[in-house]
């Protein structure tokens, strides 16, 4: 059955997406607001002081710098978070085993790993501990939830059972609400109720039942079958044209990237025109937010024009919503959605990631051999 014929209802649903990633992704206005309310509880009786030389472990008071460690769907809430509400110091999110070199007593640190066992986020996680950091942990178990305990160090416990990926409000949240805890933003309680809304509506609309005239969702992944995306963002898009590339790998199983404007016009605009393999196979998708910088939006309206001049198939999405968080989230949600869409076109099970686990396993036997 070709992609144009491939039915997406509820039965092709039932049919393909046998470990529901449908549900994680549909929810997730639920995950934001019960991971924002959460975080905020468990993190109220966290000790926020100096950072050093008190009794118990304290996350630094207005710190210098954030750190967050973490890795793949661990990782990306962080980007999100801080897109959307932009910390007045500087910010980081460390995907690897290695620290800045200005991380320190005075810097926030978050470890998120959901699995509680991501080794590059636990080697991180040491490091920052032996520079005189607290970090923050955020994790289902495994052994960076052994580790809070050990050292007493201040810990956001979320639900196991999901893949990282699936869980983005429960890892999400925890670190805006630990901006929030250390004074470095504002309670952001109306902009989670503004984005959980728009996510809710979000979520109606790009139902499976709801039939491809009217569903955006579908109509995009039916574009993007057969072709490898190439997501670019610009401002505060930019973090989600890289989810938008990471659920079109694990979910559809798909070749993807994602680039940022304005610098994608200062180099990768010129190989649209050079005749290789991306210019008849690729499909740009450009995620513009209305809301932003004026430059930034000019510069999406010029791209896709010299996109489009090339012969290379483009299309163009907004964001919907007024807060930051609501418009960010917004189009995460449909990327989310266009990912599932596009592995029920190939018939494969969005959840499984068999390359990665293979990988996973390997580290973990040589990590014990030596």
């Amino acid at each position: 059955m070709g992609h144009a014929m491939t039915d997406l209802g509820p039965a092709r649903v039932a049919e393909v997406d046998a470990s529901d990633m449908l549900g994680a992704i549909a929810g997730l206005a639920r995950q934001v607001g019960d991971g924002y309310e959460g975080a905020r509880r468990r993190l109220a009786a966290a000790a926020v002081g100096d950072g050093a030389g008190g009794a118990t472990p304290a996350m630094p008071a207005r710190p210098a710098a954030v750190a967050v460690l973490g890795m793949g769907g661990s990782a990306i809430g962080a980007d999100l978070v801080f897109a959307a509400c932009e910390p007045p110091v500087p910010t980081a999110v460390v995907r690897g085993y290695a620290l800045p070199a200005w991380v320190d007593p005075g810097t926030l640190v978050v470890a998120v790993s959901y699995s509680g066992d991501t080794e590059e986020t636990l080697a991180a996680t040491e490091a920052a501990l032996a520079r005189g950091c607290t970090p923050l942990c955020v994790t289902s178990g495994g052994r960076l939830m052994a580790l809070a305990a050990g050292r007493g160090l201040p810990t956001v416990a979320v639900s196991p059972g999901l893949q990282p990926r699936a869980a983005l409000g429960h890892l999400a949240m925890p670190v805006l609400a630990a901006l929030e805890r250390v004074g470095l933003v504002a309670p952001a309680a109306d902009q989670v109720a503004e984005a959980a809304a728009v996510l809710a509506e979000a979520a109606a609309s790009l139902a499976p039942a709801v039939g491809d005239d009217a569903n955006l969702a579908k109509a995009v992944a039916r574009r993007l079958a057969g072709k490898v995306a190439v997501v670019c963002g610009a401002g505060v898009t930019v973090p989600v044209a890289r989810r938008w590339k990471t659920q079109l790998n694990e979910n559809a199983k798909v070749d993807a990237f994602s680039a940022e404007l304005p610098e994608l016009d200062h180099n990768e605009v010129e190989g649209w025109g050079g005749g290789g393999p991306l210019s008849s196979l690729g499909h740009v998708v450009l995620l513009a937010d209305g809301y932003g910088d004026e430059r930034l939006t000019r510069r999406v309206d010029l791209s896709a024009a010299a996109i489009a001049a090339c012969d290379v198939s483009v299309e163009r999405l907004e964001t919907r919503g007024v807060s930051a968080l609501a418009r960010i989230l917004s189009l995460v949600t449909l990327g989310d959605h266009v990912s599932l869409y596009l592995a029920l076109l190939r018939g494969v099970d969005p959840t499984p990631v068999g390359v990665i686990s293979r990988m996973k396993r390997e580290r973990a036997s040589r990590r014990d051999e030596a």
